[in-house]
């Protein structure tokens, strides 16, 4: 899976756009993108601020839909828990109208249907990270419960199975979880029992996802030690958003001291090779949609265009989150090369931004809503990625 929604991956997707009839039109992008920017500038305003307005505003128009929680949490992800609608706080409004209620073996459990948040334990962790105690009071399934409800109905429908292969599809499904736990569990009592009277050790399962994520990267990794620019993408480019979700779960658990000194290590190999996939995964993408340019040359370029930005938005908006999160708790220290890399990322992540912020996201979701839902659920990434260093929206 190549995106936070579940079921249809980034190329198939891309593949049926292209193949039907009618892709939607725009102005040139880069025409656009520059009167943008231009206009920015005649502001008084730099590139970096002009992105952030750009966000916003995208954020406060699309991520408000009543009717589409995923935006919606999403929304949460990037301005935190002051994000609202006309009514009140947005996590209110998830909780009392997503919630649901299930009766197992006579014990209440709250959850989130995975159709509406995509990935177990979305809702929560996001909750979580936009600074929301336990103690918070919410309304779900039409009862007054707390944010320590949620987490307790989570840790008690969770499971793990130790035994599986690490490159099972199911490991790329623990990072959500990972997250919300590894913030609510002392490393030292890390250890209780599912509502199947299954013990879950949360060393095992952080453990299990360093595993997969190593696994996973261990071509990329080949290529960064030579010297070398990889010719295909490795194994995490497959998981969700590139396996950023999954290295991002990685460094919460760290800093919240799980695994201990074994983790610190472990995670500074995967935050070295991350940065030096800002390069590597975008000249992988840049190859990618020169083929489909190839292979489709009839198709209308604006389309074509609009997956590659969100890609760039994706892949990008994602790491800079990892990183900016790793450097804010001193789990990361980039050496002058690296903090070389990461600011021409950052510059072209915020030219990718001024691109996307002159696309009718209106049409794009009357067209392809695959699409939308990328764009939008990649731009409140890119935002928390670029300002959670200022403490916004990060506990």
């Amino acid at each position: 899976m190549d995106h936070c929604c579940s079921g249809i991956t980034r190329r198939a997707l891309l593949r049926s756009a292209l193949l039907a009839a009618g892709a939607w039109a725009v102005a040139p992008l880069t025409s656009q993108a520059a009167a943008a920017a231009e206009k920015a500038v005649k502001k008084g305003g730099s590139g970096l601020k002009a992105a952030e307005e750009a966000l916003r505003s995208l954020i406060q128009r699309n991520a408000t839909v009543k009717n589409d929680p995923w935006a919606m949490m999403h929304g949460v992800r990037a301005l935190g828990k002051g994000f609202s609608l006309d009514e009140g706080p947005a996590i209110d409004y998830l909780c009392a109208n997503f919630l649901k209620e299930k009766v197992v073996a006579g014990s209440r459990y709250l959850y989130m249907p995975k159709e509406t948040e995509g990935h177990a334990n979305t809702l929560l962790k996001t909750i979580l990270e936009a600074g929301a105690g336990l103690d918070r009071p919410i309304i779900a399934a039409g009862r007054r419960r707390t944010v320590g409800d949620l987490l307790m109905s989570a840790k008690q429908r969770f499971s793990f199975d130790a035994g599986l292969d690490p490159l099972h599809a199911s490991r790329d499904e623990l990072a959500w979880s990972i997250i919300a736990f590894s913030m609510t569990t002392r490393p030292d009592q890390d250890v209780w029992k599912n509502g199947e009277g299954r013990e879950i050790r949360l060393r095992d399962v952080v453990a299990a996802a360093f595993l997969t994520a190593e696994r996973a990267s261990a071509d990329f990794r080949s290529a960064m030690t030579r010297g070398k620019m990889p010719g295909w993408k490795d194994r995490i480019a497959n998981f969700t958003c590139g396996g950023t979700h999954l290295i991002y779960s990685l460094a919460v658990a760290v800093r919240y001291g799980h695994l201990k000194e074994d983790g610190r290590r472990r995670l500074a190999e995967q935050l070295d090779l991350l940065t030096w996939r800002l390069k590597a995964d975008l000249h992988l993408a840049d190859q990618y949609y020169r083929l489909v340019a190839t292979a489709y040359p009839k198709a209308q370029s604006e389309s074509l265009r609009h997956y590659e930005l969100d890609a760039r938005l994706k892949f990008l908006g994602h790491s800079m989150e990892i990183i900016t999160y790793g450097r804010t708790f001193g789990l990361f220290t980039p050496t002058a090369a690296q903090q070389a890399e990461i600011r021409r990322a950052t510059e072209t992540l915020i030219e990718t931004i001024l691109d996307i912020s002159t696309l009718d996201l209106g049409a794009v979701r009357d067209q392809t809503r695959p699409l939308y839902h990328l764009l939008v659920g990649d731009a409140c990434h890119a935002y928390h990625g670029l300002w959670m260093a200022r403490g916004v929206n990060q506990v």
